[in-house]
């Protein structure tokens, strides 16, 4: 029998995934957390309903080990956690730098910018295109909590699974100076005068005859343009670097942003002004109340088999907030209270797990989450456009446990699909991780990990750590994860990503 359990859950595990592309898999828990997301062969109590159902087929068994201790649990838990993509906090602080504000009012009332403005204005612009060359910057907030209850090889629970994502959709074609005209004929009909720096008093750009140069070959404006607009911005850079605190750039970054900016208005000949300018943060986010009914079986005295059938309520997000002038904080609470940001839907779930053990001290698992494919309904960001559809692909992940002693669980997990994390815009997400647990005199539990996104790199390894403290039926749990690599927002910095669980529990 042992063999044929192996067999089966061989078979199984070596099955490829047929959807490669889902939401990045949740780390709920603090002890999953404080393991380095290693669970899916640890889980041993309520809480594997969430991370390996297959483990209820051992509860209250004979032959089932010390799972079969387990007669009946309960837990409840909450968690938070944030992740910065591929720079996504640092751009937002440098877009809020530059005074938008100003540039807009003195466009919107077709007066003439300042030499700081036309020195923000450059530089603004720039970094539109330098934040919209990589369609992966994106921050995501995530949650989750709930209370779960195992009786048996039965469970029930009600938990919430949550995340929203902030990813830049930037207006590359709205940024003219002025309110008529596109962005080449503003510079050559008002030239100097029009940014309020006449008589013009130049020497900023290092080499302007150079610039001028590329501008025409890179650009294909002719000659008077590229003069024009050249001799406008050297003699606006060269009055704002005269006033104490204004935000210039070095004269080498100054050439190549005017540069950059020259060739943006080349594919900009029917744009607007940068008063109107469209640049948006997209969140795009989900909450899911699932509610699953959870049974577990034995198949043979060491391999089991569980699953879910999950009631599943939605609230999909789907909303523009402007990217200038707001704090990224201040973007999401935007983003939440907006009117119409928001869709509710139901659908249904089906989870399946798989469990099996060699003997006493070595456990092999794979669970697979919405196997189904469950959709939800998600607004449309075209004003009365039809609403769009926001679908759960499947996620398929395997874990390894190893106890060489009774005080010492050694543990490790690995997504088997790719993740597609489409909140994000183009991130994805494959994660391997693994932790141990020490367990000192059962009362103590603590708990170490590290995880990696293989499949992405602007995170880097990520630390866990947790423990646990047993008062007899009652246990306490707490977990914290800290990413290697940090991020400027706010003028502090933070790591790329951070997480926090907690949980009280109950075991019989």
């Amino acid at each position: 029998m042992k063999k044929l359990g192996l067999l089966l859950f061989l078979s199984v595990l070596f099955i490829p995934a047929q959807n490669p592309e889902a939401r990045e898999w949740s780390i709920v828990g603090p002890r999953a957390l404080g393991m380095g997301g290693a669970n899916v062969a640890v889980a041993n109590d309520a809480t594997a309903d969430y991370w390996n159902p297959a483990a209820y087929g051992f509860f209250k068994d004979a032959a089932g080990g010390d799972y079969g201790k387990r007669k009946w649990s309960t837990a409840m838990n909450a968690g938070v956690g944030a992740q910065i993509h591929e720079d996504m906090g640092s751009e937002i602080n440098t877009l809020q730098k530059y005074n938008f504000g100003a540039i807009q009012t003195a466009i919107n009332a077709n007066t003439t910018l300042s030499p700081g403005q036309v020195s923000d204005f450059v530089q603004l612009v720039n970094e539109l295109k330098v934040f919209n060359d990589n369609p992966n910057r994106a921050a995501t907030v995530l949650a989750d909590g709930g209370l779960r209850i195992q009786i048996g090889h039965f469970g029930i629970g009600g938990f919430i699974l949550g995340d929203m994502s902030a990813s830049p959709s930037l207006d590359l074609v709205n940024i003219s100076p002025g309110q008529t005209g596109n962005f080449i004929s503003q510079f050559n009909t008002a030239t100097n005068s029009f940014f309020g720096v006449s008589p013009c008093t130049g020497g900023y750009i290092q080499n302007p005859a150079g610039l001028i140069s590329q501008i025409q070959t890179l650009s294909g404006w002719n000659s008077t343009q590229a003069t024009n607009y050249v001799t406008t911005a050297d003699c606006a850079l060269t009055a704002a670097a005269a006033v104490p605190g204004a935000t210039v750039p070095s004269p080498t970054v100054a050439s190549a942003d005017l540069l950059t900016t020259a060739q943006l208005a080349s594919n900009a000949q029917t744009g607007g002004a940068l008063a109107n300018n469209q640049s948006a943060l997209l969140f795009k986010g989900i909450m899911i109340t699932e509610v699953p009914l959870t049974y577990g079986r034995s198949i043979t005295e060491d391999f089991a088999v569980g699953g879910n059938l999950k009631f599943m309520k939605g609230k999909a997000y789907n909303v523009s907030v402007p990217v200038f002038d707001q704090k990224l904080g201040d973007q999401l609470k935007t983003a939440q209270d907006s009117p119409n940001s928001y869709k509710e839907s139901q659908s249904f779930g089906l989870d399946l797990g798989l469990l099996y053990r060699v003997g006493g001290s070595f456990r092999i698992g794979m669970v697979g989450r919405n196997l189904n494919g469950p959709s939800f309904t998600m607004p449309s960001l075209t004003s009365g456009g039809p609403d769009e559809s926001l679908r759960e692909l499947p996620q398929v992940r395997a874990g390894l446990a190893y106890q060489p002693f009774s005080f010492l669980v050694l543990a490790a997990d690995m997504d088997m699909t790719r993740n597609d994390t489409t909140l994000a815009g183009d991130y994805k997400s494959q994660n391997v991780g693994g932790g141990l647990e020490l367990n000192i005199f059962k009362f103590l539990q603590l708990r170490g990990g590290i995880y990696k996104n293989l499949a992405q790199n602007d995170i880097g390894p990520v630390y866990t750590a947790g423990l646990g403290l047993n008062f007899w039926l009652l246990n306490l749990d707490i977990g914290a994860a800290m990413g290697s690599k940090s991020s400027q927002i706010d003028s502090s910095s933070v790591p790329n990503e951070a997480r926090g669980e907690f949980a009280l529990s109950m075991l019989f």
